[in-house]
């Protein structure tokens, strides 16, 4: 190979090198114009972007899903609030709230003992806005105790008793056992917009008539009382109709009992009138 053509060809590399360098720099430039340089923070090159390259700013906080979710639950649309709730994960009460859209939509439904079975898993100081957990557990208990016992009721016991006293010693009693038609007992009910309920219905029961004053054969007679609740929170262990008049329920029956008192001052005596009877549903 002459001279001249290895000075040719050193001319030619030597181009070849400085459009390579020219090369190489422009792009450094490109990047460093961009914004990205070998002292630039890597994490920076998220440009803002979040998971799947969503926009962290289109991203709902838990927070926003969690208070729609209230709002839903307060406007009674229960299954979805529940399904809002569902999204939050562990955030908050959301197992509570959660429990507490599936007892709220049985009892929609007017299934009352499943809407306490969810509730008796909730505490009674759990915070459930909207929802006062001890004051719904009452309620529903109520309701459950008053469905139970709304209905037509016959005796299916009846003891009427006649005592005659003087000086605290009995002189003269009659007793009288069996089941009378003319008894009965009715009752129903329903719901305040305070969730307190009224209970109305009659009761008609049979009892010795003609005190002791009368000196008087006795004889049995019907009575007959209204039933007549206001604003109850819940049912009472016992009401009283009148005086001497108590009923109680329990155990799916009603027992009403009657005691009235009559003295004879001038003959220094006294009768205790009595009736005891039991009320079992048609």
């Amino acid at each position: 190979m002459n001279n001249k053509f290895r000075k040719a060809s050193a001319v030619i590399t030597a181009i070849f090198l400085l459009a390579s360098m020219s090369a190489c720099s422009a792009q450094s430039l490109g990047l460093k114009d961009a914004g990205i340089g070998k002292d630039q923070d890597p994490a920076a090159n998220t440009n803002a972007l979040g998971e799947g390259g969503i926009e962290e700013d289109d991203i709902e906080s838990v927070e926003t899903i969690y208070n729609r979710g209230i709002e839903l639950l307060k406007n009674g649309k229960y299954a979805e609030a529940q399904a809002e709730f569902a999204k939050c994960g562990d955030y908050g009460n959301v197992k509570d709230l959660i429990t507490v859209c599936k007892a709220e939509n049985e009892f929609s439904k007017g299934n009352y003992n499943a809407a306490k079975s969810y509730y008796s898993a909730v505490s009674d100081t759990a915070e459930t806005p909207g929802f006062p957990i001890q004051a719904r557990k009452a309620n529903i208990e109520t309701r459950i105790t008053l469905e139970q016992m709304t209905g037509n009721y016959y005796p299916s016991y009846n003891r009427i008793s006649m005592d005659k006293y003087k000086k605290k010693k009995v002189v003269g009693w009659w007793r009288n056992v069996g089941t009378w038609g003319q008894q009965y007992l009715t009752i129903s009910y329903n719901e305040n917009e305070d969730g307190t309920f009224n209970v109305t219905g009659e009761v008609q029961f049979m009892r010795y008539t003609k005190y002791a004053k009368k000196e008087s054969g006795i004889k049995k007679g019907t009575y007959k009382l209204p039933i007549d609740l206001k604003n109850i929170s819940q049912f009472p262990e016992k009401i009283t109709l009148a005086k001497g008049v108590t009923l109680t329920y329990q155990h799916s029956v009603f027992q009403l009992n009657y005691s009235k008192t009559d003295n004879n001052k001038k003959k220094k005596t006294k009768v205790v009138y009595k009736s005891q009877v039991t009320y079992k549903k048609s």
